[in-house]
């Protein structure tokens, strides 16, 4: 079995981290902050074990929460990516917040493990570069 392959990317959001936790775990707000993304089903409030889908152009996919622990982190597996698995933690930091996501991935095989390294990191780069500029714009109204 190949290991797991794993990304931790950083940003400061200038605004506190309950602020930036509620955003994060607003089943109507996430479309506005995670990029791509059109609409969460059901748009309930999020729990450990809930189910949820998240509807993308053209794909949905299943996002299970694994972590809830307000107002420091959320995680979720994606059941569309097999091996996928998503860390937020918030820190506090003065009058801001540390934003940190980390993004864990284990491959299936030795054809997914070589994409994965090729792709993957550039992709998950430009993806948390979109959600911080998006929680940063909606941290400001």
């Amino acid at each position: 079995m190949l290991s797991p392959s794993a990304i931790t990317l950083t940003a400061t959001i200038p605004a506190p981290t309950e602020r930036v936790f509620a955003l994060l775990t607003d089943p109507a707000r996430i479309p506005d902050w995670l990029p791509g993304c059109r609409e969460i089903i059901p748009a309930t409030p999020l729990r450990k074990g809930a189910a949820i889908t998240a509807r993308f152009p053209g794909r949905d996919t299943e996002l299970v929460i694994t972590e809830i622990a307000p107002p420091t982190s959320l995680a979720w597996t994606d059941r569309r990516r097999a091996g996928s698995r998503t860390y937020f933690l918030l820190q506090f930091a003065g009058g801001s917040t540390t934003f940190t996501m980390k993004d864990v991935w284990q491959p299936s095989g030795f054809g997914s493990w070589l994409r994965g390294k090729l792709l993957r990191r550039r992709d998950t780069k430009k993806r948390f570069d979109a959600m911080v500029q998006n929680l940063r714009k909606m941290t400001m109204v």
